[in-house]
């Protein structure tokens, strides 16, 4: 693999890394948050309806000359508080019901549209879980789909003595969107600053990487040059001549310059001479002055 593809690929590996950073981040904040939210649901449902079954109890003690009764009194102040106050958030809401025959009939009116306002729903819809558990006389937190089909995070707790049953609730939407947007934004970012890094890392490496493709180069060209000269290579015992690869004869002198970048310069040794001149390639004496 190329210096550049090692650069590229471990550039890769950084940002999956990061990315998988990022998600389990995000991911451990939303756990954090979703379960802070669901105590607080739990919270908020179980004290109002230890308020409700309270001002039943003043009600039933103070309140028996009203129109409809006690239970009617409870219910009018129950609605004028829910009037001034519907829900939290944008899509929060409180939800009271009770059981008539085979149906859930809510109580107060939805903040959601109107075409939901006190609808009843079938004791065994799939709808409404979390009224339908509160008035099963069961307490506690889930995920479901409330009256709309929508799914959300609901705390529930039943209302002793009034057979009500109370739901706090609010969206999933609601509560996944600053986490999904806080991802797309981080997203965005870490693709920016990756691609920032990488700019400036190519720039910085370009002329490393250009040295060493050279240095490889050179360090190839010179050891196929030593390769050429290597190994066992035929010789006339006479004329000294050597014998190619194609199996012709040349001079020594010829296959070296051939197969290396040698240069020759022609001379002769002192053996040659006196085999050659005899006495004539001896060296004269110096005359005495």
């Amino acid at each position: 693999m190329s210096p550049r593809k090692r650069i590229i690929l471990l550039i890769s590996i950084m940002a999956a890394i990061g990315l998988i950073i990022e998600t389990i981040t995000i991911t451990l904040l939303f756990l954090t948050a979703f379960n802070e939210q669901k105590e607080i649901l739990r919270h908020i449902v179980t004290s109002q309806a230890r308020l409700i079954e309270a001002v039943a109890r003043f009600d039933r003690v103070h309140s028996p000359n009203y129109a409809g009764g006690a239970t009617q009194a409870t219910l009018s102040q129950i609605m004028d508080a829910h009037f001034h106050y519907k829900g939290f958030g944008d899509t929060g809401e409180f939800t009271l019901a009770q059981r008539h025959g085979d149906n859930i009939v809510f109580i107060l009116s939805h903040r959601h549209d109107d075409i939901y306002q006190l609808r009843p729903v079938p004791f065994n819809s799939k709808l409404a879980e979390p009224s339908r558990l509160a008035l099963m006389g069961k307490s506690g937190t889930l995920v479901g789909l409330d009256y709309r089909g929508v799914k959300v995070l609901a705390a529930y707790e039943p209302v002793q003595g009034l057979n009500w049953g109370i739901v706090a609730k609010i969206d999933m939407s609601e509560m996944r969107a600053p986490f999904v947007k806080a991802a797309i934004i981080s997203a965005i970012l870490g693709m920016i600053a990756i691609i920032a890094g990488t700019i400036i890392f190519v720039r910085l490496t370009n002329p490393l990487i250009n040295s060493l493709n050279r240095t490889v180069a050179e360090l190839e060209e010179a050891l196929d040059n030593v390769n050429r000269l290597s190994g066992l290579l035929p010789i006339c015992a006479s004329c000294k001549k050597i014998r190619d690869d194609q199996g012709y004869w040349t001079q020594i002198e010829s296959y070296i310059k051939e197969h290396s970048e040698a240069e020759f310069s022609h001379s002769i040794c002192p053996d040659c001479v006196r085999k050659l001149y005899g006495d004539l390639g001896k060296k004269k004496p110096e005359p005495r002055m």
